[in-house]
């Protein structure tokens, strides 16, 4: 082979090699083009993923607030509810102690006659009925009658003057009073003792 052709084929090999550095540095240009859109690309919606997550911890804190709201709104109604049921109940109740009050007036009697007797045994079975009614609403009497007088239950009407009774004692009841509860309806209404060694 002569100089001139191993000199030709030597420009050709070189010629060559530059072009495929030139394609090979093309190449990294493009990829690194590629590379550089893609990382962006994933920078992106790694930024949009935050954001979705941010916005659902935000709703569910705002639905955890709202089911927390609505149990309370549930309590409050149900509260309101009972205690409007309460309230009802007090009232039928208090508009039955005169009844009550009557009946045991009329009991008090004592007829010598067999018919007024058996009336009287009528009378005692309906008072019996009305009173298991009332008692299962939650009614009570309230306990005076030889017992320290307390103002929380008891209104006195009279202090009387016994030397055989302790100060401050209930020793006579004028009216019943009853409760349901801890809730005074209507206090008992009764004589107290004063001690006998005080002044009229």
């Amino acid at each position: 082979m002569s100089y001139s052709k191993k000199k030709s084929k030597k420009k050709q090999v070189e010629s060559d090699k530059g072009k495929e550095e030139i394609t090979n540095q093309k190449n990294e240009e493009e990829h690194q083009d590629d590379y550089e859109r893609l990382k962006g690309e994933l920078e992106k919606a790694q930024q949009v993923i935050r954001e979705k997550e941010e916005e659902n911890e935000q709703l569910m804190a705002r639905l955890q607030r709202a089911k927390a709201d609505f149990a309370n709104y549930k309590k409050r109604i149900e509260k309101n509810r009972f205690q409007d049921r309460v309230r009802a109940q007090e009232e039928v109740i208090l508009e039955f102690l005169p009844v009550l009050d009557n009946f045991e007036r009329a009991l008090q009697v004592n007829p010598e006659n067999k018919e007024a007797q058996n009336l009287c045994k009528g009378v005692e079975m309906i008072f019996k009925q009305l009173w298991t009614i009332l008692e299962e609403l939650g009614l009570e009497e309230i306990e005076a009658l030889e017992k320290p007088f307390d103002h929380n239950l008891h209104e006195a009407v009279e202090r009387v003057c016994l030397e055989d009774k302790p100060a401050e004692m209930v020793v006579e009841v004028i009216q019943k009073g009853y409760k349901v509860g801890d809730k005074v309806l209507r206090p008992s209404m009764v004589k107290v003792n004063k001690g006998g060694d005080e002044d009229e």
